[in-house]
């Protein structure tokens, strides 16, 4: 029986990089011996702790804390140990949990925004919605993903571009005095209640339809939906495009479904 073992032997039998046993040794985790040129020798200690390592670094355990752990090793310290273990798994599985969730809405919402009827103007009555959003000047249409990307940041606690919130941006109402149908003042997440927000959508009626397709057919649409409008009622604040189906869910632009609303009275 071998006494020691090189660095490739155990980086191998452990499926480790060697750089990560170097790591390990530079945190106090292994203590490898010298052998000849000073190579590192490890010994069946040393093959102990890794499998200690391997199971605790699963867990989502910081280094810091198995060095701690691995100096103060004691039947005490491993069943208190095993009660933080079990804690760790309580939380792992109410995200496992949540993720489920989270992709059980998103199918679902693939599913009904897949088979929407489009091009059908209808009219409805919005309750208030929360939502958190990013305000600027002008933001061109090229710039939506890249601001959608940094208010998911700002509130990467609750709100992820690939989950189950709705997204979308406000088209700039002064732009489109002017016949420009490209520049948006802000872009936003819906939020569930009870999470923090930065403002609401008001209550009230919007006049709404669907299309497919790219969004340089926003102009044709919107003046669909005003000329609907204009029987009986007027435009009473900035369009808004609620991308229900988008290039995180297709790589076919002819796939994409966009809600268009327009707040009425």
């Amino acid at each position: 029986m071998k006494e020691f073992y090189r660095i490739h032997e155990l980086s191998g039998l452990f499926g480790l990089c060697p750089d990560t046993l170097r790591y390990y040794e530079e945190k106090g985790l292994l203590h490898p011996a010298r052998g000849e040129n000073r190579y590192r020798m490890y010994g069946i200690q040393d093959v102990i702790t890794l499998n200690i390592v391997r199971s605790l670094r699963e867990l989502g355990m910081t280094v810091e804390d198995i060095r701690t752990y691995l100096e103060r090793r004691s039947v005490e310290e491993t069943l208190a140990l095993l009660e933080e273990e079990e804690r760790l798994l309580r939380r792992r599985m109410e995200e496992l949990e949540r993720t489920r969730r989270q992709a059980r809405r998103r199918q679902a919402r693939l599913e009904r925004y897949a088979a929407v009827e489009a091009e059908r103007v209808e009219f409805l009555y919005e309750e208030e919605r929360s939502c958190v959003f990013l305000q600027e000047d002008i933001i061109l249409e090229g710039e939506i993903d890249f601001l959608l990307k940094k208010l998911e940041h700002r509130h990467q606690d609750y709100i992820k571009i690939i989950g189950d919130q709705c997204m979308g941006a406000a088209v700039d109402g002064e732009s489109l005095k002017q016949g420009v149908y490209n520049h948006f003042s802000r872009v936003f997440f819906l939020t569930e209640p009870g999470l923090p927000s930065d403002g609401v959508l008001p209550a009230g009626e919007y006049a709404r339809l669907f299309y497919r397709g790219g969004y340089g057919a926003l102009q044709r649409h919107y003046q669909t939906l005003l000329a609907q409008v204009a029987a009986g009622r007027r435009p009473a604040g900035e369009p808004l495009e609620l991308y229900r189906i988008d290039a995180h869910d297709t790589n076919r632009e002819a796939e994409y479904v966009t809600e268009l609303q327009v707040p009425v009275r």
